[in-house]
């Protein structure tokens, strides 16, 4: 399967005031994430992290090292605001890519959908290409779809909208045939 989730914001304490998160603190906000994405990745499966993994920086590389290692799947990572690390640090931590933006194509798990383009970037004032399909994060619980008049579609795969777990890319087009309809 194949999987999206960004603005994880791991160890950052203000985020939980910030963004209203439903925790104790980080440490609370930390194991939950961690949790959600054991509970539904696999090994097997491929991630991508759409921008703001942590705030943290080099001086924090062994551990934050040692938390991305853990997590199965093959990582790919998007950069975001917040990725303080060199892009080399987080290839050296278990990523596989680590890019600004990313356009590529998907198919829906049984192949019943012919590959559709997105473009993957952090930030969706970058979505203003008309026509295209956007995932993104950045904007935390400020929406969670959104389909501008020339027909751009954003789908926010933060996990403030999706109740701290990754989305899967069978409910990515769920919510693009339910923007289409708009």
């Amino acid at each position: 399967m194949i999987w999206f989730t960004a603005d994880w914001h791991l160890f950052h304490e203000n985020i939980i005031k910030y963004c209203d998160r439903p925790f104790k603190n980080r440490h609370h906000m930390n194991k939950t994430l961690l949790e959600n994405y054991h509970a539904v990745v696999k090994d097997t499966d491929e991630v991508y992290f759409v921008g703001d993994l942590t705030m943290w920086g080099q001086n924090n590389f062994d551990r934050m090292q040692s938390i991305v290692e853990a997590l199965p799947g093959t990582k790919h990572l998007i950069l975001g605001n917040h990725d303080r690390f060199k892009p080399f640090a987080y290839h050296e931590m278990g990523f596989v890519s680590v890019h600004t933006a990313l356009k590529t194509s998907f198919y829906t798990s049984d192949m019943s959908s012919g590959g559709t383009e997105f473009i993957l970037a952090h930030d969706p004032a970058w979505a203003q290409i008309p026509n295209t399909f956007w995932l993104c994060g950045h904007v935390h619980n400020l929406f969670k779809t959104t389909k501008t008049k020339d027909n751009t579609m954003v789908i926010n795969v933060g996990v403030d909208v999706w109740n701290f777990k990754p989305i899967s890319l069978d409910q990515v087009y769920k919510e693009i045939k339910e923007l289409t309809a708009r």
